[in-house]
Parts: C-alpha cells; sequence; structure tokens
C-alpha cells in the first residue's frame, strides 16, 4: 500500500472533528453508498441519502450492503429532483456538504449554481485538488482542472482567492500561490503569462489575499528550486509552492491525468465558493480518492460558517426514511 504522509496529516486534523452531516444526492450504484457506509464507520461522516428510495434499495440488496442505520431522504426517481433536495437540506442548515452519488455533474451543480438555491456566495464556484505525490516532500494544492474551462483574469482571481482558502483550511497558514505558464515571462504569443502577472500584481496591490503570489512561472521551477537555478529564475517560491494555479481546465487536466498515472500520486477535490463544500466524485475514483475527498470536505466545512437553519415555511421538506 502507497505511503500518503501528506494526507494522513488531514486525516489527523478530521480525527478531531464530529462526523459531518453530508447529503450523498442520488446514490444509486454500489460505490454512492459503499462512500456512505465507508464514511460513517470512519467517522468522518453523517451521511443522509437523498434520492428515490426503491432504486436505492435495490442497488444496496445488489451489492449485499445493509443500509440500516444510514437515514434517507425520498425522491422522484430524477437525479436533478434529488439535487435539489439536497441542495435544500443544505440550506436549511441539515447537511453540511454534498457528494454527488451516480448522477452526472451538471444535474448537481445545476441545483446548487441555481440563484434561488441559497448555497451561492459571492465568489465564483471553483474546484482544487490536493496532490499528495509519493515520496515528494510537500503536498500541494491544483485548481482549476474541473470547472472553470477557459477562464478569464476575474475568474482567475477567484479561483486563486478560493484555493488560497482552501490552503488555509487543510493547515497550510502561509500559502506561496505559483500561477502556471509555458514560460517564465510575459509574451503576447502566450496569454495565460499576461494573466499570471496580473495576478501577482493584483496580490501584491491587496486584491488577492493571505498568500504571496508569482507568475508567471513554470511548473518545475514552482516545485523544484534546483529547477528554477537551471531556469535562472529569481522567485521568494520556488520549490516551495503550496498552490498551482493552471491556465486552463484542459492543461490541468492533463497536469492531473499524468501525476496520478505515473507517480501514483493520490488527488482528492473539492468544489469551493459556495457556503458548503461540494464533491464531485468521478466514476473513475477509487475508494481511497472517494475518502480522500470525505477528509477535504470535512476540513472545508469546519473552517466556514455554519448554514443558519431557515424557518419550515421557507421551503417544503422532503419524505423522510427512518433510519
Amino acid at each position: 500500500m502507497i505511503n500518503r504522509p501528506h494526507f494522513q496529516r488531514l486525516v489527523e486534523q478530521v480525527r478531531n472533528f464530529p462526523p459531518l452531516p453530508t447529503a450523498i444526492v442520488y446514490p444509486c450504484d454500489r460505490d454512492s453508498l459503499q462512500i456512505a457506509l465507508s464514511g460513517q464507520f470512519a467517522g468522518y461522516l453523517a451521511p443522509v441519502l437523498v434520492g428515490p428510495e426503491a432504486r436505492i434499495a435495490d442497488a444496496a440488496a445488489q451489492a449485499g450492503l445493509d443500509l440500516s442505520r444510514i437515514e434517507r431522504v425520498d425522491t422522484p426517481d430524477d437525479p436533478f429532483a434529488a439535487a435539489q433536495q439536497a441542495v435544500l437540506l443544505a440550506r436549511n442548515g441539515e447537511v453540511r456538504a454534498l457528494i454527488k452519488g451516480s448522477l452526472y455533474p451538471d444535474d448537481l451543480m445545476r441545483a446548487v449554481a441555481a440563484p434561488d438555491s441559497g448555497l451561492r456566495s459571492d465568489r465564483r464556484l471553483t474546484h482544487a485538488f490536493f496532490v499528495d505525490v509519493p515520496n515528494f516532500a510537500r503536498p500541494f494544492l491544483l485548481s482549476d482542472a474541473v470547472l472553470n474551462i477557459a477562464p478569464t483574469l476575474a475568474a482567475k482571481r477567484e479561483i486563486v482567492q478560493n484555493a488560497i482558502e482552501l490552503a488555509r483550511a487543510v493547515g497550510i497558514t502561509a500559502p506561496q500561490v505559483a500561477v502556471l505558464a509555458a514560460v517564465e515571462g510575459v509574451t503576447a504569443a502566450l496569454p495565460a503569462t499576461a494573466d499570471a502577472a496580473a495576478l501577482a500584481k493584483m496580490a501584491v496591490q491587496g486584491l488577492i489575499n493571505g498568500a504571496v503570489v508569482e507568475g508567471p512561472i513554470t511548473v518545475d521551477s514552482a516545485l523544484s528550486a534546483a529547477a528554477a537555478r537551471i531556469n535562472g529564475i529569481e522567485s521568494k517560491i520556488a520549490g516551495q509552492a503550496d498552490v498551482l494555479i493552471v491556465p486552463s481546465l484542459e492543461s490541468g487536466a492533463m497536469m492531473m491525468q499524468m501525476v496520478t498515472a505515473m507517480f501514483g500520486a493520490l488527488a482528492a477535490g473539492v468544489v469551493l465558493g459556495a457556503k458548503i463544500p461540494v464533491v464531485l466524485a468521478s466514476r473513475s475514483d477509487t475508494m481511497e480518492v472517494r475518502m480522500a475527498a470525505c477528509v477535504l470536505a470535512s476540513l472545508v466545512a469546519h473552517s466556514m460558517p455554519v448554514v443558519e437553519k431557515q424557518s419550515p415555511t421557507a421551503a417544503a421538506s422532503g419524505v423522510r426514511v427512518a433510519a
């Protein structure tokens, strides 16, 4: 089994927290139900299964899983309806995180992002990974490789600020942020370099808070002081970057695929910018990755203000099935 020392430190932090009330949204397959059971057993989650009771029961029976000790909320057999019900539970303060089950990410995020969801903050919705690479000296965060395809400069500023807050949630008190580009100088041929330089300037001006931000910087210089010296780069964060900001979703996704496939890295992700964390579990995610994402969501949730419960008249409640 691969040693995950950086992730293990997060686990030690979460063990001091009570189980996180979490809605597993439309959990109609084995993996979605297993993460609810495993998260409950580990003490990370107090799961609530939100979806069609008959379909969930059938999936549990086929997988040989006992759901008798897990709370359920019955919904119509429609993924978006389940997502809307889960959002309602979050808005009413009954759960403090959402985990995608066997529905498409768009169905869940459409419910979260709706103007009347009650979960929108003044921030853009972004996504970040916590990455633990075997035998690498430090973990790092990477954003955004999931939600924002070709972000503008304004969107990148929010990607950076959200990632800084995630870094603080996982215990990095003074994050160092590297805004990545293919080269380390500004050139009109690569617009991402100008964005990177602008983001670094924003941090100096106080428009981005809580971190040292440098860019444009190449990924090798960000992660290796020796590479930075060879590249002739003078940088305060060379080899010490805690947060990597990629130019686009495409570049970030390829980087994540490389570090996980070639180096066996653990990459657990969470959606940021809403009033609660959201985990977009992929069908290809291993149980290790899913559990790591639960730990990450717990740290994020406990770093945020608790959503105040609305009055019963604010919205109708779902049909509950006794645990």
